[in-house]
């Protein structure tokens, strides 16, 4: 589910992000990260076809966990459902996008 790549970690998000086990599992895995040492997490959100509020929760309290420890969280290859959806909810202006996980690994 993530791959190091140089000073970051790439988490590939699954088709489906709505909660539950798998969002559990995803921020436990942040949380460990960071409790690791990596200062920035690139979400590949390419594969994301349906997000809901509790997914959107789990993307907020990772770039939180990130932000306390002065790291970054960026959102990468968002599909344009997701884009409307973090457009909508604001959520958009307070993470960093890119256009694909290589653009994220150069900021």
């Amino acid at each position: 589910m993530w791959q190091r790549q140089g000073n970051a970690v790439v988490v590939t998000l699954p088709r489906q992000l709505i909660g539950g086990d798998q969002a559990i599992e995803i921020t436990d895995e942040v949380r460990q990260l960071v409790a690791g040492g990596i200062e920035h997490v690139i979400f590949d959100c390419s594969a994301v076809e349906l997000i809901n509020s509790s997914g959107l929760g789990m993307l907020v309290a990772a770039l939180a966990t990130l932000r306390t420890r002065g790291g970054r969280c960026t959102l990468a290859a968002v599909p344009d459902k997701m884009q409307t959806l973090l457009e909508v909810t604001h959520l958009g202006s307070i993470f960093s996008l890119a256009d694909s996980v290589a653009a994220a690994l150069t900021e």
